[in-house]
């Protein structure tokens, strides 16, 4: 089934995680693309959902084997206007995923001898 409506309750839920309220409210984000999805899927991340433009399968922009290894997952297909409503990427790759945030379960221990707090790092190159 495709879904071709972005008011399906769903799609709802998946466009409130563009906002960082909604992102620390649920406890899950959006990764987009091939190369993030496969990178989830090898570091065990808590993948929710995929959904995944049926206008790209059908074109072929998804390769065979990136649906082989998404297939185990809940996956959801939708229509190209409902992906292009869900996304922000100007050229997006037809497929992206809501993950569950990890839990930090080790607290800073603001007795240690040294702690460094890094911010906004880039590479200077």
């Amino acid at each position: 089934m495709v879904i071709t409506s972005k008011d399906n309750e769903t799609i709802k839920r998946i466009r409130k995680l563009k906002e960082k309220k909604y992102r620390d409210l649920n406890g899950k984000y959006l990764i987009e693309g091939i190369k993030l999805i496969r990178e989830a899927i090898s570091e065990n991340a808590d993948i929710e959902t995929i959904v995944v433009c049926d206008n790209c399968v059908k074109a072929g922009e998804i390769d065979q084997k990136v649906l082989y290894e998404i297939a185990k997952y809940n996956c959801i297909y939708v229509d190209e206007k409902v992906f292009n409503n869900i996304t922000d990427v100007q050229n997006p790759q037809g497929i992206l995923a809501v993950v569950e945030k990890k839990t930090s379960d080790r607290d800073i221990k603001y007795d240690e001898d040294i702690i460094v707090v890094l911010d906004d790092i880039q590479d200077p190159r």
